[in-house]
């Protein structure tokens, strides 16, 4: 039997022993299906950008076997492609698989786990949006503690293994808020390391870079007639260093959100103002001084299980207006298939 065909049997093989193991072990099993489809055109002529349409579905079906309240084993595939692609582009096939502990205030997860759920609401200027387009995915570890008005999340996603042709690449994440009356404090950071191959030949040399931003904010929601009403201000810190080529530079700016939302409409504005942000996995816009960007959403229909969104996006720099235009539908199914009873 050929070296390969054997490793796929006992991929198989073992495979549904540990099903099997889990399903006797497990004090519930059932499963999910998430459902995202997006079509997101941006007209940018900016520097730095890439005009382009970003057009297709996802579809990640996930069984859970559930050992107790707080521990849980999670498998399945996410598939992700975009519409009129051709046999050369690259279609999205990875695992979903990862345990998760959970309790009144600890949500850990170690494995191969969603992004959009736990990261939604990271600053662009911190990690662009099309991470969750293109990888969805968390390959690593990811940590929240939640108690009271204090929020705190860490992760680390490996992005890169290093071999012979590729360098080791990983991010680390925190993002976090306290809330005390109306007022709150939010932070967010990400540091990027790109390190080298293992093949000594290669001229190349090992990439810092970070970025931290913290905000005030003001939660008005409740004194008003919106169901939403915030406005925040704060900084941006990046840093960026090439060892061996120049030493660590050190970049600010000045950041401020404001967010009205009232029944099926939004609109927030974000203005930045300071120096230019060097973010291999941040919002390419943020690599000039000034830029300003303002969302305008309306949620046709919302419920637990669904949600639909369409957001026009306008891009202000110091040379152009960009504009963007973004639907997205996203479709989120669970159901218990066996419970033991006790």
């Amino acid at each position: 039997m050929p070296i390969n065909k054997f490793n796929h049997l006992s991929f198989t093989l073992f495979f549904f022993i540990l099903l099997n193991v889990s399903f006797l072990k497990a004090q519930e099993v059932g499963y999910k299906l998430d459902f995202f489809g997006y079509a997101d055109n941006r007209e940018y002529g900016s520097s730095y950008t890439q005009d382009k349409t970003i057009f297709g579905t996802s579809i990640a079906p996930q069984m859970y076997f559930k050992l107790n309240e707080n521990h849980v084993l999670y498998g399945g595939i996410h598939y992700n492609q975009d519409f009129g692609s051709h046999p050369e582009d690259k279609r999205l096939f990875t695992p979903i698989t990862y345990y998760n502990y959970t309790s009144s205030n600890i949500d850990f997860a170690i494995g191969f786990i969603p992004r959009y759920e736990r990261l939604k609401d990271i600053p662009r200027v911190v990690l662009a949006d099309t991470f969750m387009y293109d990888r969805p995915n968390i390959e690593g570890m990811y940590f929240q503690y939640i108690k009271g008005s204090f929020e705190q999340r860490v992760f680390i996603d490996w992005l890169s293994k290093q071999s012979d042709k590729r360098r080791e690449q990983f991010a680390a994440g925190i993002s976090g808020v306290f809330r005390q009356g109306l007022f709150y404090v939010n932070h967010a950071g990400l540091l990027y390391h790109n390190a080298l191959t293992s093949n000594d030949a290669i001229d190349e040399h090992v990439q810092d870079n970070a970025v931290v931003t913290a905000k005030i904010g003001l939660d008005i929601s409740e004194k008003t007639f919106f169901d939403s009403l915030t406005v925040d201000a704060g900084a941006v810190v990046g840093f960026d260093r090439i060892r061996s080529k120049y030493e660590m530079r050190i970049t600010k700016g000045f950041i401020t959100t404001q967010h009205i939302g009232y029944k099926r409409f939004d609109a927030t504005n974000t203005l930045y103002l300071g120096q230019t942000q060097y973010l291999p996995n941040g919002d390419p816009f943020y690599r000039r001084g000034q830029y300003d960007r303002l969302d305008l959403g309306w949620t046709p229909f919302k419920s637990r299980a669904i949600e639909a969104k369409l957001v026009l996006s306008f891009h202000f720099t110091r040379d152009r207006v960009d504009n963007q235009q973004a639907f997205t539908l996203r479709y989120k199914f669970d159901q218990s298939l066996w419970r033991k009873h006790k």
